[in-house]
């Protein structure tokens, strides 16, 4: 029905206006069959209505599909919104400490991607991020003995990317020990009990059986550390006027679908490996990551105008957090 579909619209397209072939390198952990591939086969019938024939080349290893990217074997890639900060900074904030709190206020995120003050942050002279494709929210996970507070994380070896100083500071605030990882070998050393705590969304671990191969003692502290999300970005130039847009109208159309196959991915992880903490130490946690990423706001690594606007729709969606409170 797909292929059907497709070949309909190539025949509404004229000879004339096809803009031809682009390619998009995309890290997908899982390879071309898994759910982000999948996603972005649907991306693929909108670009053709916009006269773009999207091809993608899939990366198991994020670090090779940049590689590929910067050295121009791709007009688009599709990756972690913690690595596509360097191309764009409003989208790459997505992925900031105390930010987007859950799957709800993603969904709203994605609902303003077409708003003309969220748009023409998304544009740049080289770069343009057209869309993001939610994961969900990334948890501690622990192979240690339970924590239920932060004071405990002290001398823990909490794995974080190199490249990312917000990560480091906190880190450092909780009195841990930094362990440099990437997305190709993170599980694995955490497996190998090379790192206590892996920040990981349920997406990354729900193809493991948890217990037998990470350990008994595994949970995963049901607290949002920060979210994780695939974010799309294109060198405009290579395409005909007005493709992001459409594209950012794709998701802002299905931002309840995005953000539901989130939702369904951490229902997907067994209650039995979720542990929770009091809210007195969850008050004192996010008054402390509250602190570092006001910090960094004001040094410019986050875009202060993302900040200011995902607090009002995480406002909206929890009146308790503590920045809502008058």
């Amino acid at each position: 029905m797909r292929k059907i579909i497709c070949l309909m619209l190539l025949g509404l397209i004229s000879v004339e206006g096809w803009a031809g072939e682009q390619t998009w390198c995309v890290f997908d952990p899982l390879g071309a069959k898994g759910d982000i591939s999948r996603r972005l086969q649907d991306v693929r019938l909108t670009a053709l209505q916009n006269r773009v024939d999207l091809k993608f080349q899939f990366f198991k290893n994020e670090k090779d599909a940049i590689q590929a990217f910067d050295q121009k074997k791709c007009s688009g890639l599709a990756a972690s919104n913690f690595n596509t900060y360097r191309y764009n900074h409003f989208i790459g904030s997505t992925g900031g400490i105390g930010l987007i709190s859950n799957n709800r206020v993603a969904r709203m995120f994605l609902q303003l991607l077409n708003n003309v003050h969220v748009e023409k942050r998304m544009i740049g002279q080289d770069y343009e991020a057209i869309g993001m494709i939610p994961i969900g929210t990334a948890y501690m996970i622990m192979n240690t003995q339970q924590i239920n507070k932060v004071s405990q994380l002290k001398n823990k070896r909490i794995g974080i990317l190199e490249d990312n100083p917000p990560q480091q500071a906190l880190v450092q605030s909780v009195a841990a020990k930094a362990a440099y990882v990437d997305f190709s070998d993170a599980v694995d050393l955490f497996k190998q009990k090379k790192i206590d705590i892996l920040a990981a969304p349920a997406y990354g671990v729900l193809p493991y059986n948890i217990k037998k191969e990470f350990g008994e003692s595994t949970q995963v502290v049901n607290f949002p550390v920060a979210y994780f999300a695939i974010s799309i970005v294109i060198r405009p130039k290579d395409y005909p006027a007005g493709f992001g847009h459409q594209i950012r109208n794709w998701f802002v159309k299905n931002n309840n679908v995005l953000a539901a196959q989130a939702i369904q991915w951490e229902n997907h992880l067994p209650a039995y490996y979720w542990a929770d903490i009091s809210n007195f130490e969850k008050q004192g946690y996010e008054a402390m990551v509250a602190k570092i990423r006001n910090r960094y706001v004001d040094l410019g690594y986050y875009d202060a105008y993302f900040v200011e606007l995902i607090k009002r729709l995480r406002c909206i969606d929890d009146p308790q957090y503590l920045e809502c409170r008058k």
